[in-house]
């Protein structure tokens, strides 16, 4: 029977899918809070970079930035109901996940729009490496946890991220370089 939350439809897991041990399940836990550690962070750069980007000839990068906001709050949202549900509860605390993540200096003053977005692409990557499994398929290790909803959510929504996070920069950079060209300064 499919579970509606907010707007998706879960089919809870049945069958093979299920993580049949503790094993399985702490596996999936531990992977998930990898996941949340980065997304934290990824959450707190999109934070910061809408407080970089609140001059008006910023506008659309904002709203680019608000827009991902939102879906990073939802996800660490996500990600944390998940975690409970695995009965992970006792261990999801903020301090917890702090400290895992790499955290990046924080900007004084305003920061150049190319580094903002490159650090934003550098942290979806975080979490996508996080999210995704790494090597050839082995299979001597369990993998149980990359069919969980949770780390799928998690990925579509990092690469959809990246797509707009990447035509933006590769916009600034033709503009700089269009600029440069020109002799113009740029804005």
């Amino acid at each position: 029977m499919p579970i509606a939350a907010n707007d998706l439809t879960i089919d809870p897991p049945t069958g093979a899918s299920a993580p049949v041990g503790k094993s399985e399940s702490s596996k999936t836990v531990e992977v998930l809070e990898v996941v949340l550690a980065h997304s934290i962070h990824l959450r707190d750069l999109y934070k910061n970079a809408r407080w970089q980007t609140a001059d008006i000839q910023f506008r659309r990068l904002r709203q680019l930035f608000d827009g991902h906001y939102k879906e990073q709050i939802h996800l660490v949202d996500v990600l944390i109901d998940r975690i409970r549900a695995l009965n992970g509860a006792g261990r999801v605390f903020a301090g917890d996940f702090l400290h895992r993540t790499q955290f990046s200096q924080l900007l004084r003053g305003r920061a150049s729009t190319t580094h903002l977005l490159a650090e934003l692409l550098d942290a979806h990557e975080s979490v996508l490496s996080a999210a995704l499994p790494t090597g050839a398929n082995d299979g001597r290790v369990n993998r149980s946890w990359t069919r969980d909803f949770a780390v799928g959510q998690v990925v579509l929504t990092n690469d959809q991220q990246i797509l707009a996070v990447s035509e933006q920069l590769m916009h600034r950079e033709r503009m700089l370089q269009t600029h440069a060209t020109w002799g113009d300064p740029v804005p």
